[in-house]
């Protein structure tokens, strides 16, 4: 069955689902619901503008498909990684950790906080027969040699916090708690302990080269062509680092559950991993399961002292460490993920506050901004430091200013309140990411999947409404304590 509707140039037309109403008791209607819409936003101040663009981003990118349990939040409509869908209205994908970043997003108010329970439904128990989160999933197809940067237990963690309903944590607690296992089971890297990305054999081929691969690697750390893990590939991948045989990635035996590890130890997923594992302990604590907070607190506080290994004393920061005890200095704004994991000491998180997080040459977090901001690096963080020969090209992880980079950087600095300086430095992030956030909001009505540096730059550098890149004016609520 189809409708088709005659449409006149200023001739308007009305649709309704229940039952026969004139365009004019529709638009009536539909004026009222948006009046009373708009007056929820006038809780959030100053921020007024910011709950709209961000719940406009997340909103627009709801979807249900009898392939999942309920509704659920994809990245943006226009990715799609199902497998013969009989219907295209069906199609979809998700990914780990944006997913799981959406859910954040959508549980800031009592109004999104049952469609954020089920997105981290559908992502969460996408849980592979291994005990990880995959990359990504759709339509029962799913990343088996790979997952993501791991945030689940602390975005539940937060949610429990804000909205205290017990049941969400004990259905997706185990799940959890497998995945943690998995990073300590497959990807610890030797001698030195530390969590290491990866790729693992599958079984069975794939289209594109990535499994059980260096760039399979690549994309389990979200950051899918960053210079952090450039490597020998040959002039077609010189510009964008991606594709191509590496000898920093040891591949896993030819069979099932045979995982290949790149011989470099991540700052950013270890600390990441541990804050998972300290969220993990005060779930277990909620749910009386005290046996299993002890061993993840030793879990968490032996990687914690292992991340000592990292500390760069010559660059004054975290950085990535190959097994053989040598650094890559290739910096990025993971590095100040080991503030998330607790294992910096205070002058060191001072150190990197001052020698790169504000430093006009690297990350550019500017307490005064916009005066004195480079227009070369005006909006701040950039996604690898604008001191590395990458940057000026720009593209992708390689440059651009990126949403959830912001949140875990925020989330970073949080654990260091106690310091002026990177208290400071927090404030400032929240204002100079927030305005860049606006800034493409005000002018396009865009939630950009990615952001340019660059002063002068008119529009997204990645996909238009994309809800992830809303955690850059997340954070700024988060400050306001609207989270």
């Amino acid at each position: 069955a189809k409708l088709v509707v005659a449409l006149e140039s200023g001739v308007p037309v009305g649709l309704s689902t229940g039952g026969p109403m004139s365009y004019e008791s529709i638009k009536a209607e539909l004026d009222e619901l948006r009046t009373a819409e708009l007056a929820t936003y006038e809780a959030y101040g100053e921020l007024s503008e910011v709950k709209r663009a961000m719940q406009s981003g997340v909103m627009w990118n709801i979807e249900y498909t009898p392939a999942e349990l309920g509704p659920m939040a994809p990245v943006s409509r226009g990715w799609d990684f199902s497998i013969h869908p009989t219907n295209t209205d069906f199609k979809y994908v998700i990914f780990d950790w944006d997913n799981i970043f959406a859910s954040y997003l959508l549980s800031i108010d009592d109004g999104g906080k049952e469609l954020a329970y089920s997105n981290m439904v559908q992502v969460v128990r996408s849980k592979t027969a291994r005990g990880f989160i995959p990359n990504y999933s759709a339509g029962g197809g799913k990343s088996q040699d790979r997952t993501e940067p791991p945030i689940g237990a602390k975005v539940l963690l937060e949610m429990y916090n804000k909205h205290g309903d017990m049941w969400i944590v004990q259905l997706l607690f185990n799940d959890l708690v497998d995945w943690s296992d998995w990073f300590w089971r497959e990807r610890l890297l030797s001698p030195l302990d530390l969590i290491a990305l990866g790729s693992d054999a599958t079984g069975y081929g794939d289209s594109d080269g990535s499994v059980n691969a260096m760039q399979g690697a690549r994309y389990e750390s979200g950051a899918d062509n960053s210079p952090m893990y450039d490597c020998t590939y040959g002039e077609d991948h010189e510009d964008q680092g991606q594709s191509g045989p590496c000898d920093w990635f040891h591949p896993g035996e030819e069979k099932v559950g045979g995982y290949g590890l790149m011989q470099m130890a991540d700052v950013g997923q270890t600390g990441m991993a541990v804050q998972e594992c300290d969220a993990l302990v005060q779930l277990a604590t909620v749910l009386n399961r005290t046996d299993e907070a002890t061993r993840l607190q030793a879990r968490a506080d032996a990687m914690r002292s292992s991340m000592a290994q990292l500390w760069d004393d010559e660059a004054h920061i975290y950085t990535n460490l190959f097994a053989n005890g040598t650094f890559y200095r290739r910096i990025s704004p993971t590095s100040f993920y080991s503030m998330m994991a607790k294992a910096a000491t205070d002058e060191q998180a001072e150190l990197m506050v001052a020698e790169w997080l504000t430093n006009s040459t690297r990350f550019c977090i500017n307490e005064n901004f916009p005066t004195g901001s480079p227009s070369h690096c005006y909006w701040g963080l950039p996604s690898i430091s604008a001191d590395d020969s990458a940057y000026d090209a720009q593209g992708y992880w390689r440059g651009y200013v990126w949403g959830p980079m912001a949140q875990l950087t925020y989330w970073s600095l949080q654990q260091y309140d106690h310091l002026d300086s990177v208290r400071s430095a927090r404030k400032a992030l929240c204002v100079q990411m927030t305005a860049m956030f606006l800034n493409m909001w005000n002018k396009h009505g865009h939630v950009c999947e990615n952001f340019s540096p660059f002063e002068d730059t008119d529009d997204c550098t990645g996909d238009k409404f994309y809800h992830w890149g809303a955690l850059a004016g997340m954070i700024s609520l988060i400050e306001g304590g609207y989270y």
